[in-house]
C-alpha cells in the first residue's frame, strides 16, 4: 500500500471520489463513492453515507488518494526458484 498525494480539504477528497478515486485516512480503511453513496471498508467492516453525512462527519479528517502495490520479495522468489530448479 502507498499513500499518495493528500487532499487539502473534505472538498477536494469528494472530488476525487466522484473521479472513482479510491481514498484513505490511516491507510487502514477505504473509502469509495457508488450509486451516489461513499461506502467506507474498515477491517471486515462496510457502511455507507449519503455525501452530505460523509461532508459533515468527515470535514476535519485528512484523506489521500489510495493506491495498492504488489510488493515482490525477490529473496523469496529466488529461494523458490533455487528449490524447484530442474
Amino acid at each position: 500500500m502507498v499513500l499518495m498525494r493528500k487532499m487539502k480539504d473534505i472538498s477536494e477528497a469528494l472530488l476525487y471520489l466522484k473521479d472513482g478515486e479510491i481514498l484513505t485516512g490511516s491507510g487502514k480503511e477505504r473509502f469509495i463513492l457508488k450509486q451516489e453513496k461513499v461506502y467506507c471498508y474498515n477491517d471486515g467492516t462496510r457502511f455507507s453515507l449519503t455525501e452530505d453525512e460523509f461532508l459533515q462527519l468527515y470535514q476535519k479528517s485528512s484523506f489521500y488518494l489510495y493506491e495498492e502495490t504488489a510488493e515482490i520479495d525477490e529473496t523469496k522468489d529466488e529461494a523458490y526458484y533455487r528449490y524447484y530448479r530442474k
